[in-house]
């Protein structure tokens, strides 16, 4: 198969990948068989991510579906990292033609996965389940684990009781909230990106109201919103990368689709509480609590478990994001 018949289907399926606020912070070029990926920094959040560790974990997400959707049309991958120059960092991507297709659950996975906002209901995990997500999780530089006794969750709900609390009480911070949230359906489809407000579970209302809705939210009430959350949940999971450099970033990023694709695959939601990883004060408490080092930092909190599926946010077109 030729590689310039399917580039649009390989780059549809990577656009697919999570990101902060949905705010696809990534562009794609085509040079030859090498698929480049670079951050789109004006979709960066200064505010949630002022050292961009989040839009970095987005391109590893990304860069994972890339890959297994180039495995499912019959390619190999060769990556390389050129990360030195600041803001003009690039993934590159050599793909060369392969008689070998692999992970095929995961890749029919990527159409189904999301970050499911609604209630659990605290079925718990199977032993083989969890083995099967760590095992799928493994990477580089990545410290990947998830707590299912009460007694190592209860401690966890402080931390994101604080996160929140910080982060409600910061204009700056909610207002960039706000502006990715699209109340309404039509402006949801009309952008294809932000945060829909119908994956919470609200109904469609105009973006003004919203936006004054919003104002009145408390730390507080969003606080108890997530241990009310977290109670329902099978478990947490926590990744951890090994140092806090932008490649490590990345991987977190692969071990978490992959993750997350897995999941999917086995019938198990997930839903970000990154709070506690956001506010560096709060992540420092929480790395100290779980006997980290300096150089370790914990980049991704999620609660897992059981639920139905929730609408799903909208991805740009794919001509959108190539240049």
């Amino acid at each position: 198969m030729n590689l310039h018949t399917v580039i649009k289907e390989l780059i549809h399926y990577a656009t697919l990948a999570p990101s902060g606020h949905n705010t696809q912070p990534w562009l794609f070029s085509l040079k030859d068989d090498i698929i480049e990926i670079k951050p789109d920094y004006k979709r960066r959040l200064p505010i949630v991510d002022p050292d961009d560790h989040a839009l970095f974990i987005s391109l590893g997400c990304a860069l994972e579906n890339l890959i297994i959707t180039a495995n499912h049309f019959g390619f190999s991958a060769d990556i390389k990292y050129n990360l030195s120059e600041d803001k003009a960092e690039v993934i590159k991507v050599k793909l060369t033609e392969s008689n070998e297709t692999k992970e095929a659950s995961l890749f029919d996975a990527i159409t189904k996965r999301q970050a499911t906002r609604n209630k659990y209901d605290g079925k718990p995990l199977t032993d083989s389940d969890i083995q099967s997500l760590k095992d799928i999780a493994k990477q580089e530089g990545v410290i990947f684990n998830i707590v299912t006794q009460d007694r190592e969750i209860e401690p966890l709900i402080k931390f994101v009781k604080e996160g929140n609390i910080l982060q409600f009480g910061n204009k700056e911070f909610v207002n960039e909230l706000v502006s990715w949230i699209r109340f309404s359906k039509s402006d949801a489809e009309k952008k294809r990106d932000g945060i829909r407000s119908a994956v919470m579970g609200a109904p469609s209302i105009p973006q003004w109201f919203g936006k004054l809705i919003m104002k009145f939210n408390s730390g507080e009430k969003e606080a108890n919103k997530c241990e009310d959350a977290i109670g329902n949940s099978s478990g947490l999971v926590l990744f951890i990368s090994e140092d806090n450099s932008k490649q490590n970033w990345i991987n977190v990023g692969r071990s978490f689709e992959r993750f997350a694709l897995k999941a999917t695959q086995l019938g198990i939601k997930h839903a970000h509480l990154n709070m506690p990883c956001e506010e560096f004060e709060v992540r420092e408490r929480l790395q100290k609590h779980l006997g980290l080092s300096k150089e370790q930092q914990t980049l991704l909190l999620l609660r897992i478990g059981y639920s139905d599926p929730m609408p799903e946010s909208l991805r740009r077109n794919v001509e959108e994001v190539i240049i």
